[in-house]
């Protein structure tokens, strides 16, 4: 369930209904066996995370009717190994069924309802370069998050299960408390084997020499050597391409108490023979608790030590950190909002995105912004730079996503969201339709979930551009949006000519059965940064912000210029969608 930079189209829409039940909020994530999605459960009221298999694993495999049949048999053994385990440190199951979604000749899937962890994956606990000589950031990412981590997998083994594809990304992090996640290799001794095939199946840096040589035959030690090769990244750092898998991980330097302890564990763990590898988890957890406290009697804490004095600070500003980035969703950017800093979470279940490199030479044609919008590549032409820009408008769940994590820096009254003096949002007396945005008891709501995914309206420029901002990317400009609404040439004096691509996505909105009254919507607000004819067209007026009208009949002299708006209005028929530029 690990996010990344996704170069596909989801198989779901977003605004989907599974079963009467599960309504999809928004794709987050895509791995070997399925893709995973954010979901509200309607009947329960909690969110959840929903897996379906991969239809394109099973395309794979159409031609072939037994792997078919075995990559659904495996599916369903994830949900019967994970329903099998009630532990804190694995990831909870609900429900398991089949579904289908009206396509052509109709479609059908299996899909998996499970606990939903607005956290990081465990990778994110884990220094990049490696903690290496930082003995107290070691000790204390030991006893914090890879001790529990030993406790999930016993657990799993206590129940006859064998993971076989424990790594960093495959640990979810529920706050500070990690979760074993994404059970599509598992097998339990009390299930018979579904596959006679020889491919391998896990990662190859974290698997162990018999997994490779008869998969079906990794027991409990295949899963001793992955935690072994993740405590050695955790010493020397993440490990590359040009890291030998199969073999034994050693460090090459001991230069404090505790890497010398922690190396003959790693070793041991990480041996090429199963059969001289740790048997169970209670022998890894007692060597290295043994590690541990022999490092301590050597002096590695000795309060006189200078290297304590110094990473206790460390220690402290990277708890402090952690706790920040990792108790709402599963990682953090530091953005300014109207000059105050504030914490930027994405309501992801995976990685979050980075911001794309304006330096490289090529990019992505699909990138996940940090906010969980699906952004496509425009490419430069001529003197136009590359940008990204959102697939759709900001939904109403994006929105009220925002608000909840600036909250503390918003004041709400007679329904205005303010921020300082800017007015950012009007809630609304809850009668309309769009008016789904609700703050009570400190924290901001959807009236009807079924409707998060509409666009979000009301909204003014002030509180479209903080949004923007707040998530590193900023509002179209008059250029972008007309190439986005499928607008490529000028626009004749006389206004003539109406976007042809435009009134399609007009059209469209209307026709959207999700959209009810929102259908309507037709108008964007653009950033100030206007240029050429449309800046001359424009007043000079830093009290006058500009909308952009889509499409509608009669609206070809609209598109001689964007229409002026006062920041601080919201209107029924206006939204906004946010752009990444490259330059």
């Amino acid at each position: 369930m690990t996010q990344q930079n996704l170069s596909h189209n989801p198989s779901l829409a977003t605004g989907s209904v599974i079963d009467g039940k599960w309504i999809l909020i928004e794709h987050i994530g895509k791995g070997a066996m399925g893709e995973v999605y954010r979901a509200h459960q309607l009947n329960l009221n909690r969110d959840v995370a929903i897996k379906v298999i991969s239809p394109a694993m099973l395309q794979e495999f159409e031609s072939d009717a037994s792997e078919s049949a075995t990559a659904l048999q495996r599916f369903k053994r994830e949900v019967q190994t994970m329903a099998q385990v009630r532990h804190p440190n694995i990831l909870q199951i609900f429900d398991y069924g089949t579904s289908s979604m009206p396509r052509e000749q109709g479609w059908f899937f299996e899909y998996i309802s499970m606990e939903y962890v607005p956290g990081d994956t465990f990778r994110f606990t884990m220094s990049e370069q490696g903690y290496g000589t930082e003995t107290k950031l070691l000790y204390d990412w030991l006893q914090r998050y890879f001790m529990p981590v030993l406790d999930g997998v016993e657990a799993i083994h206590a129940h006859g299960i064998v993971h076989r594809d424990i790594k960093p990304e495959n640990i979810l992090m529920d706050g500070h408390t990690p979760k074993i996640a994404d059970f599509g290799l598992a097998r339990s001794v009390k299930m018979r084997g579904v596959s006679n095939s020889w491919d391998v199946k896990g990662t190859w840096a974290y698997m162990a020499p018999e997994q490779f040589e008869d998969f079906r035959k990794a027991g409990p030690e295949a899963d001793i050597y992955s935690l072994g090769k993740i405590l050695f990244e955790a010493v020397c750092g993440k490990m590359d391409a040009k890291t030998v898998p199969f073999k034994p991980a050693c460090l090459k330097a001991a230069e404090t108490p505790l890497l010398k302890q922690l190396g003959t564990v790693i070793r041991k763990a990480t041996e090429e023979d199963k059969n001289r590898r740790y048997q169970n988890v209670a022998e890894f957890r007692a060597a290295l608790t043994a590690a541990l406290d022999r490092s301590a009697l050597d002096g590695a804490f000795s309060p006189n030590s200078t290297t304590f004095l110094r990473w206790t600070w460390v220690g402290i500003i990277v708890a402090v950190m952690a706790v920040w980035g990792m108790t709402v969703y599963h990682i953090a950017h530091w953005v300014e909002v109207d000059g105050q800093t504030v914490v930027d979470h994405s309501g992801m279940q995976t990685n979050k995105s980075q911001k794309p490199d304006a330096n490289k030479s090529t990019h992505d044609p699909i990138w996940m912004a940090t906010d969980g919008q699906t952004m496509i590549l425009r490419p430069a032409s001529g003197k136009k730079p590359a940008y990204y820009s959102d697939q759709s408008l900001i939904t109403i769940h994006h929105y009220n996503e925002f608000l909840n994590e600036v909250r503390a820096n918003l004041t709400v009254e007679d329904g205005v969201v303010k921020h300082r003096d800017e007015i950012w949002l009007y809630l609304g007396a809850g009668i309309e339709s769009y008016e789904q945005i609700v703050y009570d008891h400190g924290r901001f709501h959807i009236r009807d979930v079924t409707r998060a995914h509409d666009p979000i309206v009301r909204v003014t420029w002030f509180g479209a551009s903080a949004y923007a901002r707040h998530f590193g990317k900023q509002l179209p400009s008059y250029m972008q949006w007309r190439e986005i609404v499928g607008e490529d040439t000028d626009i004749g004096p006389t206004g003539s000519s109406i976007l042809p691509k435009a009134q399609q996505h007009y059209t469209a909105l209307r026709a959207h059965p999700a959209q009810g009254q929102l259908g309507l919507i037709s108008k964007e607000w653009i950033s100030d940064n206007l240029t050429g004819d449309a800046a001359t067209a424009l007043e000079n007026s830093a009290d006058l912000s500009h909308v952009v009208d889509a499409a509608g009949p009669d609206v070809s002299e609209n598109h001689k210029k964007p229409l002026q708006r006062y920041p601080w209005e919201g209107f029924a028929d206006v939204g906004f969608r946010t752009v990444i530029n490259l330059n």
